[in-house]
């Protein structure tokens, strides 16, 4: 028997009831319950490949890692989220859209999951390349996990709503290595700077049960009542699949046209630049705190996460700017934004107060900037091939990956952990890649959304970027 359509379907549903309350006029019951399942696995996610960073003094003392070394290896680890998302991006849309991605969603989690479980197993952790194997492992899952999590929420809500949701739903980021930061503050005040391992052993689990709810509620019945809801509030259905989750598959050469696209390409290269100048600093944080401020191994644990506060707010913020105002404008004022937050990081040694301050002013852009680029992606696409937009941003964290290596060079090269030149000159490095991705955005991409988006004006024309359902 065949299936019949969701939106013919949806149409025929009575109107549901008046809603007055304030989630309820933004967003319905079923893409508010689909938010909450997966923020809690993707921050879940970005907390097991953040963990390392967080207790890289404790890597650096037990198994005697020069800057240049734990540098290198914390590159490779963000090199090889971004590849998984680029190759993995096309498996994903060939599989089930809407509610049927958690087929291929579900063994990606046992992956991350797994592999992080055993980097907390001291036998198998004796040799420092043990503990690297296993999170390469992991972040090649993890990458693709991401590229997963963030497609499915937004075939979760109203096209309308996708800036806000996409940035609601990357919060997961920052929020999530707040608490994951304080979770490994409590572990290692617990426990001891050298038992570093248990948070790899105790934390991972909890992500199985968010992913065991989901898989419960990502169905056939609650994927149709979602597009009933979206079509009653008079918006649109991001998916024109049928109630099976069918994918609709893109023409062969989905990728390269993806490449093609100045809007998916530009994006994806900010998207890597961003994530240089941020997996720099979060590097170069904690090595700061550590020995050049002095603070104890679990004090820096939190101390290295503090700009996440205003990151969600930021994000929440920015996306739903990014609705009003445009992708491109907000993206343009982000990285403005970030080239004076991370110069101001020069100044992060003058005192706590200050550290705060500076943390917390950086932060408002430091995280928005993704699901604005994410969400100008998404716009620009071909019909079923979200999941490829995405992958190829995520792929950004590529060009990411050279962030921390050329900060432990240069840390090194200016007179190691114990000399605060090194540290000083890496600022350079990680605050010029912002304004490069401002220009970069203003000159080479058209804008997809919000109220100036028919006065923009670039170097390239409309016509190669407007591929997708809302750039026409």
């Amino acid at each position: 028997m065949s299936t019949p359509n969701i939106s013919s379907t949806a149409r025929s549903a009575p109107q549901p009831a008046k809603r007055a309350g304030f989630f309820s006029r933004i967003g319905g019951r079923y893409s508010w319950t689909a938010m909450i399942y997966l923020w809690l696995i993707y921050a879940m996610n970005t907390n097991m490949r953040q963990w390392i960073q967080i207790v890289q003094p404790s890597l650096v003392e037990e198994f005697k890692l020069t800057p240049s070394a734990i540098g290198f290896y914390s590159g490779l680890l963000t090199i090889a989220l971004g590849i998984s998302g680029i190759i993995l991006s096309p498996w994903l849309d060939r599989g089930g859209h809407g509610w049927a991605r958690k087929y291929r969603h579900l063994p990606i989690v046992l992956v991350y999951t797994f592999f992080s479980i055993l980097t907390g197993i001291g036998p198998l952790t004796s040799v420092f390349m043990a503990v690297f194997i296993f999170q390469v492992i992991k972040n090649l899952a993890s990458g693709v996990g991401e590229a997963a999590e963030v497609t499915t929420v937004a075939e979760w809500w109203p096209l309308e709503r996708r800036g806000f949701a996409q940035g609601l739903h990357h919060t997961g980021f920052p929020w999530g290595s707040l608490l994951g930061g304080l979770a490994i503050s409590v572990i290692l005040g617990t426990f001891g700077s050298d038992r570093w391992r248990y948070v790899f052993l105790l934390l991972p689990w909890i992500v199985l049960v968010f992913t065991f709810l989901f898989w419960r509620f990502s169905n056939r019945e609650n994927y149709a009542g979602f597009v009933r809801d979206t079509l009653d509030r008079g918006l649109t259905p991001p998916l024109r699949e049928d109630a099976d989750g069918a994918a609709i598959h893109a023409a062969p050469g989905a990728f390269w046209r993806a490449l093609a696209n100045p809007n998916i390409l530009v994006s994806s290269l900010a998207s890597g630049l961003a994530n240089f100048s941020l997996m720099a600093l979060s590097f170069w944080l904690p090595l700061y705190l550590a020995f050049i401020s002095h603070f104890s191994f679990a004090n820096v644990a939190w101390l290295s996460v503090l700009f996440t506060i205003t990151g969600g707010v930021g994000q929440v913020m920015w996306g739903a700017i990014s609705d009003w105002l445009g992708r491109k404008y907000s993206l343009i004022l982000m990285f403005l934004w970030l080239t004076m937050g991370y110069a101001l990081f020069y100044f992060a040694g003058v005192s706590i107060p200050v550290l705060v301050a500076v943390q917390l002013l950086a932060g408002m852009a430091t995280h928005g900037i993704y699901p604005v680029l994410y969400a100008m992606a998404s716009d620009s696409c071909e019909e079923g091939t979200v999941a490829i937009a995405n992958g190829l941003n995520l792929g950004g964290l590529i060009i990411g990956g050279l962030g921390p290596i050329a900060v432990g060079a240069i840390i090194e090269a200016g007179g190691g952990y114990a000399s605060a030149t090194g540290f000083e000159l890496s600022l350079y490095v990680i605050a010029g890649p912002m304004a490069l991705a401002a220009v970069m955005i203003a000159l080479f991409t058209r804008e997809t959304s919000g109220r100036f988006r028919h006065h923009d004006r670039a170097l390239v024309s409309a016509k190669s970027c407007f591929k997708g359902r809302l750039g026409k």
